[in-house]
């Protein structure tokens, strides 16, 4: 079973955030960590957020789908820039969320009822922090709802010297 991570006194929880515009193109935006895995400098990342904004009206881009109609909002944070969303077993994806919603097809005159297909979490936390020592982390993601939406991201982490003992433990799981 794994040990919960406890704090020591001179840590401090921080957080970086980033919001972004998603459109039916994939966006991205890259964030400047500062952290330099050769000085001996990493985050230990114990906490993920997505949010996505409320339109203009209070309601998400979801609320409303054609019948037999899908809509989607992926959202992901990754290693490297990337040209698309990933699929959940690639080696750069570090986290993803997406919601979705379908309408079955109209029956007489009345479209279908709403199925919500997915709505996992949008918060990830993690029991055993994730070591993360790149220059650059990047959230990006794209929709297919025909408006814009807003995402916020939160990333909760600390930071961590590491020994040199400790520096080769990471890096091989980082890059292994």
């Amino acid at each position: 079973m794994a040990k919960l991570t406890v704090l020591k006194d001179d840590e401090v929880v921080r957080v970086i955030k980033a919001y972004l515009t998603l459109t039916s193109a994939y966006a991205e935006v890259s964030m400047d960590t500062q952290l330099s895995i050769e000085r001996g400098i990493i985050w230990m990342i114990h906490s993920i957020q997505f949010h996505i904004e409320p339109s203009a009206n209070g309601i998400t881009a979801l609320a409303e789908v054609a019948a037999a109609g899908y809509e989607s909002i992926k959202m992901q944070v990754t290693r490297e820039s990337e040209s698309g969303t990933l699929d959940f077993q690639e080696a750069d994806l570090i986290q993803s969320h997406c919601m979705s919603i379908g309408r079955s097809a109209a029956i007489g005159t009345d479209a279908g009822p709403l199925w919500l297909y997915d709505d996992s979490p949008k918060v990830y936390e993690y029991r055993i922090p994730l070591p993360y020592a790149s220059q650059s982390i990047f959230f990006g993601g794209q929709t297919t709802t025909g408006v814009d939406v807003n995402i916020a991201l939160r990333i909760f982490y600390t930071v961590r010297s590491v020994s040199d003992k400790y520096f080769f433990r990471v890096a091989q799981a980082l890059l292994g």
